[in-house]
C-alpha cells in the first residue's frame, strides 16, 4: 500500500514537472521563512535560561521621585547588597557589577595596545553566583582583592597566545596595572550582558562608598534561597528604605522620611527577575540594550501568517488540478476504490510533498542563515536546526503541514462522482466553490495585511533616517579615547584643524547619541529639596554647538 502511494505521488511529480516545481518551492520558501523566524524567537526566548537556579535570580531596581522627577533604574546603591545579605536570611548571595565603558590595556612585555569595550566591575563571586566556567585560575579568589584582572578566553588568547595568562600583568592605561588572576569561558551569546574584562570591584574607592543616596552606579543581583518568595521579601523593603535611607534624607533634605513622603517624594527598591530582563526591561543604566517581548510576538504572528499563506497557496494549486485529476478519481471509482482509499492517496501525496519540501527548506536555510544573522544581528548556529527537540518538532509539522494543505484537496478530490466525471461533467458543487472562494480571499487578506505592515515598517524606518534630531549628523568624523592626550589634546585638536577638509571641531565626554550621566540641577534662589531637577551632563567645549550645529533657543555659546 505504502509502496503504491510512493510509486503514484511520484510518477505524478514527473509527469507534471513545472506544477509539482511551482507547488514546491512555494511551500518550501514559506517553511524557510518559518523555520528562520521561529530560530530567530527561540533564540529570544533563550536569554538566560542556561543560568542555574534561575527562578531565583533577581535584579535589585531603584525607583524613586525627587522633586517631582520620577526615574526608574536597574541599578542601586553600593552598600545596598551587604544591608541585604545582612538582614535578610531568605538571600543566599548578592554580587555587584558595574560597567566600566572602554579601556586601553597594554599586556606586559609587549607594544601593542589593545582598546577593550566590555569591562565590568565586580564582587569576587561572580563566578560561583552565575556559575561561570574558569578555564584557569580560583574562582573563590580570583577577583578577591584590588588591582586583579580576569579575562575571556579569547581575550587572553589575543594576549598571550598559547601561554597560560595567569600570573602574567596588563596595565589599564591611565590607571595602574592588574595581575591576571583568571581565565573564563566566553560568555554565551544569549545572556544579557557580556564582558570580555571583569575586574576587582576592590579596584575602585567608589566600591567602598557608604552612602544609600547617590552613588546609583551598581547593578546589583539577589540569589534567593530555595523556597523563598521575591514578593515577600519585596515587601520588606520599605522598612529597609526607612532604615537606611531615612537619615540620609534628613541630612541632605533637612526633612523625616514621613515629610518626603507626603510632599510626594518616593524612594524604593524592588526586585526584577532576571529570566525576564532581556525581552521586558528598558530601565535607566542598563547593562547592554534588550529587546522587547512585542517583537517576539510580532514576528511569532508573522510566521504563522507565512505558513498558512504557504498551505493556503498548496491547497488552491491542488484544488486548481482537480479537472486533470477528476478522470484519475473517476477511473479508480470504476475499478473499486473506495473514498477512504482516495482519501489517504491524496493526503499521503500531500505529506510527500510536504515532506520534500520542508528538505528544501531546510537546505535553504543552511545557505541563508549566515545571511540572516547579519541581517538580525545574531549568532544563530546551523546546528540548532539539527538538536533532537527541533528535528522532532519539524517532524511534527511536517506531518501538520502535510495533513493541512493535503485536506481539503483530499476530500475534495475524492468526492468526485465517477459517472459524471467519465461523461466529462464536472459539477464543482457550490460547497466546494465557496470554500475555494474562502481560502483564496483568506490567503489574500493575510498577504495584503503582510504587505500593509511592511510598508508602515518601511515608513518608520524612512522617518527614523530623515527624522531632524536637533543636531547634524552628516561628515562628522568621532575619534574615541581623546583623554589619552593628556595635556596634549588641545594641541592636538589645535593641529587637526589645519586641515584644509575640516571645518570645526570639538571635545566632549559624551555624543548625542549615547551615553548619559544624571545630576540633580536646582536654580539659584530655588529649595534644592523642592525644585531640583535631574538633567544630562556633558561635559563639552566652546565648539560643540556649532560642531554638531545644534541651534541655540535663547542665551548664547560658550566662550573660550
Amino acid at each position: 500500500m505504502l509502496k503504491n502511494f510512493f510509486n503514484v505521488t511520484f510518477r505524478s511529480i514527473l509527469k507534471h514537472k513545472f506544477y509539482s516545481f511551482i507547488n514546491i518551492l512555494g511551500l518550501s520558501i514559506g517553511i524557510t521563512c518559518f523555520l528562520m523566524i521561529t530560530l530567530y524567537v527561540q533564540d529570544e526566548l533563550s536569554y538566560d535560561k542556561h543560568l542555574p537556579a534561575i527562578e531565583r535570580l533577581h535584579r535589585l531596581d531603584f525607583t524613586g521621585t525627587v522633586g517631582g522627577n520620577a526615574f526608574v533604574t536597574s541599578l542601586s546603591s553600593v552598600p545596598a547588597a551587604p544591608a541585604i545579605l545582612n538582614d535578610y536570611p531568605e538571600v543566599e548571595a548578592a554580587v555587584r557589577v558595574r560597567e566600566r565603558g572602554n579601556e586601553l590595556i597594554k599586556p606586559e612585555g609587549q607594544i601593542q595596545i589593545f582598546n577593550e569595550q566590555r569591562l565590568l566591575l565586580a564582587d569576587s563571586n561572580i563566578f560561583n553566583f552565575f556559575q561561570i566556567p574558569l578555564l584557569e585560575g580560583d574562582a573563590s579568589t580570583a577577583l578577591a582583592g584590588p588591582k586583579k584582572i580576569a579575562l575571556n578566553a579569547t581575550t587572553a588568547k589575543k594576549y598571550f597566545g598559547t601561554e597560560p595568562a595567569v600570573g602574567k600583568t596588563v596595565e589599564l592605561q591611565g590607571w595602574d596595572k592588574f595581575e591576571v588572576t583568571a581565565v573564563f569561558e566566553d560568555m554565551p551569546h544569549n545572556q544579557h550582558f557580556h564582558a570580555d574584562v571583569l575586574l576587582s570591584i576592590m579596584s575602585t574607592s567608589e566600591a567602598r562608598q557608604t552612602a544609600w543616596i547617590g552613588g546609583f552606579n551598581f547593578v546589583t543581583y539577589l540569589k534567593l534561597k530555595q523556597g523563598a518568595s521575591a514578593e515577600a521579601l519585596e515587601a520588606k523593603f520599605p522598612d529597609m528604605v526607612a532604615k537606611y535611607m531615612g537619615p540620609e534624607v534628613r541630612k541632605h533634605m533637612g526633612q523625616s522620611m514621613e515629610e518626603f513622603l507626603e510632599a510626594g517624594g518616593r524612594l524604593g527598591y524592588t526586585l526584577y527577575p532576571v529570566k525576564d530582563i532581556h525581552l521586558t526591561s528598558n530601565k535607566l543604566g542598563e547593562l547592554e540594550a534588550n529587546s522587547d517581548i512585542t517583537y517576539v510576538y510580532l514576528f511569532s504572528v508573522i510566521a504563522f501568517f507565512i505558513l498558512v499563506i504557504a498551505c493556503i497557496n498548496f491547497m488552491n494549486l491542488s484544488t486548481a488540478r482537480s479537472a486533470n485529476r477528476a478522470k484519475e478519481v473517476g477511473v479508480r471509482k470504476v475499478l473499486g476504490a473506495q473514498r477512504p482509499l482516495i482519501i489517504r492517496q491524496f493526503l499521503a501525496e500531500a505529506l510527500i510533498l510536504s515532506f520534500l519540501s520542508f528538505m528544501l527548506a531546510y537546505g535553504l536555510c543552511f545557505l541563508l542563515l549566515p545571511s540572516f544573522n547579519t541581517l538580525a544581528e545574531k549568532q544563530l548556529a546551523i546546528s540548532a536546526l539539527l538538536t533532537p527537540g527541533f528535528i522532532i518538532t519539524i517532524l511534527g509539522l511536517i506531518v501538520a503541514v502535510g495533513l493541512l494543505a493535503g485536506s481539503y484537496p483530499a476530500f475534495y478530490l475524492s468526492g468526485f462522482k465517477p459517472v459524471e466525471v467519465l461523461k466529462g461533467k464536472l459539477n464543482l458543487g457550490m460547497k466546494s466553490g465557496a470554500i475555494r472562494s474562502f481560502l483564496v480571499v483568506f490567503q489574500f487578506t493575510l498577504s495584503i495585511i503582510m504587505i500593509v505592515g511592511t510598508m508602515v515598517i518601511y515608513d518608520q524606518l524612512n522617518f527614523i533616517r530623515s527624522k531632524k534630531l536637533g543636531y547634524q549628523k552628516d561628515h562628522l568624523i568621532i575619534i574615541n579615547d581623546p583623554w589619552l592626550l593628556k595635556d596634549n589634546l588641545n594641541a592636538f585638536k589645535k593641529e587637526v584643524l589645519q586641515n584644509s577638509s575640516i571645518v570645526s571641531g570639538t571635545v566632549s565626554s559624551f555624543l548625542p547619541v549615547n551615553g548619559n550621566t544624571n545630576n540633580n540641577l536646582y536654580f539659584k534662589g530655588k529649595n534644592p529639596q523642592n525644585d531640583s531637577h535631574i538633567v544630562n551632563d556633558w561635559r563639552v567645549d566652546q565648539d560643540y554647538v556649532p560642531t554638531f550645529g545644534i541651534e541655540i533657543k535663547a542665551g548664547r555659546n560658550f566662550s573660550r
